[in-house]
This record gives structure tokens, C-alpha cells and sequence, in this order.
């Protein structure tokens, strides 16, 4: 059995890190995956040294292990050695990268470096097609906030996307996610006015690895970088209510998120 004591809404931590910590393998996503989580641990619960040093092996070795999805363009392919770069995977590995070197793990400077020109290079390129599936927005708005997180956000990108019509509740999200980390919370607060919190549930195997949940867990993101703390806990209590319920099957990608 798992007790679990919490200052906040039930997470089910010690059954849903079973899933995800371990020794990071499979395709880019899995092994993003399964070591993005472990940078936060501490500062959930406290860990045993047996714990920390485990969870530093982990990252550590998932570092090295995203060495060789590299490909020539600056991006991460699907497998290792895959010529051919994987756009949500290559966001997602990006932002890992980006998270554990500011938690003080090394990361090849020029690995960093030709992953920010991939970004800007695919936000630059990037154009709303009403024939194009949703996803392909929301590839564009996770993107742009990642290179907002690197501290090089591409505002005439994030214009085009923010001032583009019908976007769905996932594209309008991660925009006003990546203006108030580029410091304009109010172009930010702008972009969400009327924007539902709420996402139609769904599962998607591929594209972004995503469903309505990780999505929920992306909108507490945005809305705790705005400062909208209450609404924050709204989501919070939702997600506590689905990663409680053991029955309730979560990717690696939702689950991590």
C-alpha cells in the first residue's frame, strides 16, 4: 500500500512515478519523457539519497541518451539515427534540455545552440493553413513558448499566431503562456480573454503525444506564469481527480506533464 500526505490536491505521486521513473529508453518521447518529470521530484516530496542519487543517474544518462537523436538540422528525430526531425519531439526534448540545465545539469552549449536555430528556423517558416489539422497550430504555440523559455522569443512568430482566428483552446493557451514568459502579461491575458479552460477529451497517439489532460496540465502552466493563481487550482483539482483514479490509463506524455 501508498500513503499519501499532501499540502495539496491528491497527485497519486507514488503509483504514477512507477510508470515514468526508470532507466530512460524508447523513442524521443518516452525518453523525454520518462526523466522530464525526475527534475521536480525534490521539490514535491524529499528525497532518500538512495532517491537522489538514482534520479540524477537517470537524467544524466537521459541527457547522453538524447545525444543521439540529434539530427543535422539542429532537431531530435523519432529514433535514434533518424535522419529526419520530429517536430513535437523535438520541441518537447528542447524544453527538457532547457529545464535541467537551469536545475545545474551540463548540456552541450553547441547542442542548445543549433536546437534554438531549428526553433526559430521552423517559427519563421510557419504559416496558418485552414486545410491543415489543428495540430499543426498548436506544434507552432508550443514552440514559440519554448523559445520564449530560452529567453529568445520570436515576437513577430507570436504575433502572427496570436492575431490568427478560430484557434483552438490549446493554441491560444501556449501563445499567452510564451508572452508573459517574454514579459507582457497583458498581451497575454488579451489573448485568453474568453477562452475556455475546458478541454474536449481525447487521445493521440502521435503528432503531440497528446489528450485533453496533458493539455489541462499545459493551460495550469500558462496560467500560473499570468499569475491567475485561483484558476490554476481549479485545473489542479481536476488533474488530481484523474491521476487519483488508478483506473484511468495516462500516456508517458500525460502523465509526465
Amino acid at each position: 500500500g501508498i500513503l499519501e500526505v499532501s499540502t495539496i490536491p491528491p497527485i497519486n505521486l507514488g503509483y504514477r512515478l512507477q510508470y515514468l521513473i526508470q532507466f530512460p529508453h524508447g523513442c524521443i518521447e518516452q525518453t523525454t519523457s520518462s526523466i522530464f518529470p525526475q527534475l521536480f521530484l525534490d521539490v514535491v516530496r524529499p528525497l532518500t539519497d538512495k532517491e537522489k542519487e538514482r534520479t540524477k543517474s537517470n537524467i544524466t544518462k537521459g541527457i547522453e541518451r538524447l545525444k543521439l537523436f540529434v539530427t543535422s538540422d539542429g532537431g531530435f528525430g523519432y529514433w535514434p539515427g533518424y535522419t529526419q526531425s520530429d517536430a513535437w519531439g523535438s520541441t518537447y526534448a528542447g524544453h527538457f534540455l532547457l529545464e535541467a540545465e537551469a536545475k545545474g545539469y551540463f548540456i552541450p552549449g553547441e547542442m542548445l545552440k543549433r536546437w534554438k536555430r531549428y526553433q526559430k528556423n521552423k517559427a519563421n517558416d510557419w504559416r496558418h493553413n485552414n486545410q491543415q489539422y489543428a495540430y499543426w497550430d498548436y506544434l507552432q504555440a508550443y514552440r514559440l513558448y519554448t523559445l520564449a523559455l530560452a529567453g529568445t522569443p520570436e515576437l513577430p512568430a507570436m504575433n502572427r499566431l496570436g492575431e490568427t482566428k478560430n484557434l483552438t483552446e490549446q493554441c491560444s493557451w501556449m501563445p499567452a503562456a510564451a508572452y508573459a514568459k517574454a514579459g507582457q502579461p497583458e498581451v497575454a491575458k488579451k489573448i485568453v480573454t474568453g477562452v475556455t479552460m475546458s478541454i474536449t477529451p481525447y487521445q493521440e497517439m502521435g503528432y503531440t503525444y497528446g489528450s485533453d489532460i496533458r493539455d489541462m496540465a499545459m493551460i495550469m502552466e500558462a496560467l500560473v506564469l499570468m499569475n491567475d493563481r485561483p484558476k490554476a487550482l481549479t485545473i489542479l483539482k481536476d488533474l488530481s481527480k484523474a491521476l487519483s483514479n488508478q483506473s484511468y490509463w495516462m500516456s508517458t506524455q500525460t502523465t509526465a506533464f
